[in-house]
């Protein structure tokens, strides 16, 4: 059905046919058609309205729109949502997945953490294009607050403090 829409628009000639004389397609139109098939009038909506609220280039390229169809959010998304203390879309989970957090958390520089988590989010990419499920989305944990804290028994506090020095060697000549 899609492909007979697109065919009866290239009769109108419009500048940028989708079909070459022979009646196959061009490189353009099978692309876009490879996006378009087998995905929902839901999917095709969520990437329209997607379009409207981005408010970036129009039209998107074909892979962008395919992400738009899919729900798929911009790394930038990602990276924000990365951070202690956000709530976090069920991509973003997936994209933690498959990280190695410890070796995220350590990396020397920043610019390693983002080659990082590049490869991380272009592998959840794929994830999701081919179909498999994306994590439900986590809320946001709240961070545990640093400080003084007031001791409520000053004894307790004086003893576990000399017991500190004694275990420490503070004191000893």
């Amino acid at each position: 059905m899609l492909i007979d829409d697109v065919r009866d628009s290239a009769a109108l000639r419009l500048p940028a046919a989708p079909f070459k004389k022979d009646g196959s397609l061009t490189i353009a139109a099978g692309t876009w058609f490879q996006v378009l098939k087998g995905r929902s009038r839901a999917q095709h909506a969520r990437g329209m309205a997607c379009c409207l609220t981005e408010g970036r280039e129009w039209p998107p390229n074909p892979p962008r729109f395919l992400t738009m169809c899919l729900d798929i959010p911009v790394m930038a998304a990602v990276e924000r949502e990365m951070a202690p203390g956000r709530p976090q879309s069920g991509f973003t989970v997936l994209v933690r997945s498959l990280l190695d957090l410890h070796v995220y958390a350590s990396a020397d520089h920043g610019s390693q953490q983002r080659r990082m988590l590049e490869e991380a989010y272009t592998r959840a990419v794929q994830h999701v294009v081919e179909g498999k499920p994306v994590p439900q989305p986590v809320l946001a944990i709240e961070q545990e607050k640093y400080g003084v804290r007031p001791v409520r028994d000053r004894e307790s506090a004086r003893a576990a403090m000399a017991r500190a020095a004694t275990d420490l060697g503070f004191g000893e000549s």
